[in-house]
């Protein structure tokens, strides 16, 4: 019998695929705009793209992350109805962006004036508003195909969402520009904007045709959608705020280091603007993996298989850590080639050396982070990034007016190694890493095993599955064969 790709990888490959294509179309599509607007225009387009971006974080926050754990778990359980509890997965999400809609659209002028520095920019601001609906649903909907593993079909419909955005804006460009900088800014969020409602229908249409048949199944209860949304929305806010506030606070603690802020500031710029782009653009194959163990690992535990759960775990962390050295290594030798082709000197060598043995705790970190939300631990996951981000902010306080950039990469090293060391801890305790076996017996005390093996057989019943004695191997019972 010939071994077949496992869909783990599948997803993990074509969402990857997927991301960089869209990257570099998007790449492109940058390079078209400053073509045919101008900086000018091109930097506030970027100053509104900011506060939509942030609009779209509060908008959909947590919203895939639940409705991807909730279609799994119904799809093992079989208690509920898939449809019937979708819709009110949807209708949340059309309330919070919505919600978060109405507060961009009636503050635009305030936006536009503390943000933007320009009161042209409210206009475009109150168009994108109008997207914040549909950005949310379209989360939803991209929660519910990654829960029921069809990534290849959404993978698809992301790729024609982009290339009729892009169609629609070009189109628009072409016979605004010539007015004036706000009117081709104003073409660019109406473009952004109808790219937006035109992936929520494309989308929506896609899963009208996938879906399963209506059931008499009772729907899942709100409270338990908003027990996974919840944690992660607030998580999720709270660090773009807390982000948003230490970004905004570099610039200036860099100021107050004394002679040479000029210098400080412009090596900053390096480090934010070449070379953690850099260092994050091999990370592409990571993201997505992250994105894929969610339901992954939500569908094991869901069975109560602590086995499998263990080997999709100790399997995804060695590819992950070997794949991040070698792009650290690879980054780090092809230092001087890099610096030259993106930023034309040899200015960034330094930093890129210097920070490229971060790279391993990068992706780490984010493959962990998406663990542990597979896992249930998203209220965890939540706790630490808040930590971490809260402390950065106090650090870029104290550290940056006494030692400038070297404090700055001094706290970007704390900041990955603290976080690290917090998720990856909470993962060895909740479920068996190999590595760290050792570690596990000697500080887990054995009612957490007999409270794992209570809570397996409890939703093992549940999900119709049963398993030998032996936990290293498993056997599918008729019940779960059925589901199949």
């Amino acid at each position: 019998m010939k071994n077949r790709i496992s869909p783990l990888l599948r997803d993990t490959l074509i969402m990857t695929g997927v991301n960089l294509l869209m990257r570099s179309a998007a790449v492109s599509f940058n390079a078209f705009l400053t073509g045919r607007i101008g900086s000018a225009g091109m930097g506030l387009y970027q100053l509104m793209m900011t506060v939509y971006g942030l609009a779209v974080t509060f908008a959909s926050a947590g919203i895939r992350l639940a409705c991807t754990r909730v279609t799994v778990e119904i799809e093992a359980g079989g208690r509920h109805d898939l449809n019937a509890s979708f819709r009110r997965c949807l209708l949340y999400a059309l309330g919070s962006g919505t919600a978060v809609g109405v507060v961009l659209f009636q503050g635009a002028d305030i936006a536009a004036l503390r943000f933007l520095g320009d009161a042209a920019g409210a206009r475009p601001l109150r168009i994108l508003a109008l997207s914040l609906p549909f950005a949310a649903m379209s989360a939803a909907l991209g929660g519910y195909f990654t829960g029921r593993a069809q990534v290849p079909q959404y993978a698809g419909v992301q790729l024609i969402e982009q290339a009729a955005g892009i169609g629609i804006t070009v189109l628009l460009i072409n016979r605004y520009a010539a007015v004036g900088t706000a009117h081709a800014c104003l073409a660019v969020v109406t473009g952004t904007t109808l790219a937006e409602m035109l992936s929520f229908l494309m989308t929506a249409a896609l899963k009208r045709f996938t879906q399963p048949p209506k059931t008499d199944l009772p729907r899942v209860r709100l409270g338990r959608m908003l027990r996974v949304a919840l944690p992660d929305a607030a998580g999720t806010c709270a660090r773009s705020l807390l982000l948003t506030a230490e970004h905004l606070l570099i610039p200036k603690s860099l100021q107050k280091s004394g002679a040479g802020s000029a210098q400080a500031l412009a090596a900053y710029g390096a480090i934010h603007a070449v070379v953690l782009p850099v260092l994050l653009y091999p990370a592409a194959i990571v993201n997505s993996l992250s994105a894929m163990l969610v339901p992954t690992l939500a569908r094991q535990r869901a069975c109560g298989d602590r086995t499998a759960v263990s080997r999709t775990v100790t399997r995804c962390l060695r590819r992950t850590l070997l794949f991040s050295l070698c792009s650290a290594a690879g980054i780090a030798a092809a230092a001087p080639v890099i610096s030259n082709l993106i930023y034309g000197t040899r200015e960034a060598v330094g930093y890129l050396r210097i920070l490229a043995p971060l790279i391993p705790l990068m992706y780490m970190d984010n493959v962990t982070d998406g663990m542990l939300k597979g896992l249930d631990e998203q209220v965890a996951s939540m706790r630490y990034n808040i930590i971490d981000s809260a402390l950065c902010v106090l650090l870029v306080w104290l550290l940056l007016p006494v030692s400038a950039v070297k404090g700055y990469l001094l706290i970007l090293y704390l900041s990955e190694l603290f976080n690290f060391y917090l998720s990856f801890r909470r993962l060895i305790t909740v479920c068996d890493v190999p590595w760290f076996s050792r570690l596990i017996k000697r500080r887990a005390p054995r009612t957490e095993t007999a409270t794992f093996s209570a809570w397996r057989a409890a939703t093992s019943a549940r999900a119709g599955c049963e398993f030998q004695a032996d936990p290293g191997r498993r056997k599918r019972s008729r019940a779960r064969a059925a589901f199949r």
